[in-house]
């Protein structure tokens, strides 16, 4: 055991590598996951397969995304042969990962996040075609805690709106520094993804950008970001737009839940459009 783990390849800091040592989590995050045997399972940032391990010959096909050459050749050699994995070499938020789950009837998604780019890469999970039914993601506690939390809250915030907008989440558990090597400086939290049905017909291009505009200015009253933000582009009555939803012009935008910001977006990217058109 010890021999085999000396001949594994270095973490990479760039990388952003902590990988997940613990058996009892891993079993725990598959058992999140559920596994079905007509999924097809994403896995990206596999590592050396610590999850993997548990996945292969549970679903029809499991796809492993690693962007670590080194890494990527382990899994070659562990699993290679056999025809219901697929080793995909390179970067998840380039290589596009829709191609992999095309013909898919069900979709699954697991990942051992990197720190780093977690809100590109959970983006990406959820908006993947066919959309998943599960996605299982560990990634840093305070991250985690962002994702799931209410608003009302200081952790309420445009990751928070612009998850919720389009997915049920929840925090399944908490996961130690400890379950890592090497070990992180932070301790981590495993949220459980659900696409909703109703996701298709959120404009999540108008929504990122009201969101990223109102929590950039989360001191201000939502009148006052509406006329005086120049990404939103707005020149009309912010007022009016607000009554029409019933909104409180006064309020801070952690006052507003998912669905209201859907709405807000919606009609001021019709009212954008409107104007452009005379």
């Amino acid at each position: 055991m010890i021999a085999g783990r000396a001949e594994r390849p270095r973490p990479k800091r760039a990388l952003g590598q902590n990988f997940l040592v613990d058996p009892n989590i891993q079993r725990k995050i598959v058992r999140e996951l559920d596994p079905q045997p007509a999924d097809v399972v994403l896995e990206v940032g596999p590592g050396h397969g610590e999850l993997s391990q548990h996945l292969v010959g549970r679903c029809r096909r499991l796809v492993l995304v690693e962007k670590d050459r080194d890494l990527a050749r382990g899994l070659r050699a562990r699993w290679g042969e056999r025809p219901d994995v697929d080793v995909v070499e390179g970067d998840a938020l380039r290589i596009g990962l829709p191609e992999f789950v095309r013909d898919a009837d069900a979709v699954r998604v697991v990942s051992n996040v990197p720190y780093n780019i977690t809100s590109p890469l959970v983006f990406a999970f959820l908006e993947l075609e066919p959309a998943a039914s599960r996605i299982v993601l560990t990634v840093q506690r305070e991250v985690a805690e962002r994702i799931v939390a209410p608003p009302g809250i200081k952790a309420y915030g445009a990751l928070s709106v612009g998850v919720q907008a389009i997915a049920d989440a929840s925090l399944a558990f908490r996961v130690g520094r400890q379950a890592f090597r090497p070990v992180p400086a932070v301790d981590s939290a495993v949220v459980r993804l659900a696409p909703r049905p109703d996701a298709a017909d959120v404009d999540r291009a108008a929504l990122r950008t009201l969101t990223r505009a109102c929590f950039n200015r989360r001191r201000k009253q939502l009148q006052k970001t509406l006329r005086t933000a120049p990404e939103l582009s707005f020149a009309g009555d912010a007022e009016a737009i607000l009554a029409r939803l019933s909104i409180d012009p006064a309020a801070r935008p952690e006052m507003l839940d998912p669905a209201t910001f859907v709405r807000l977006a919606t009609v001021l990217r019709a009212a954008r459009e409107g104007g452009a058109s005379r």
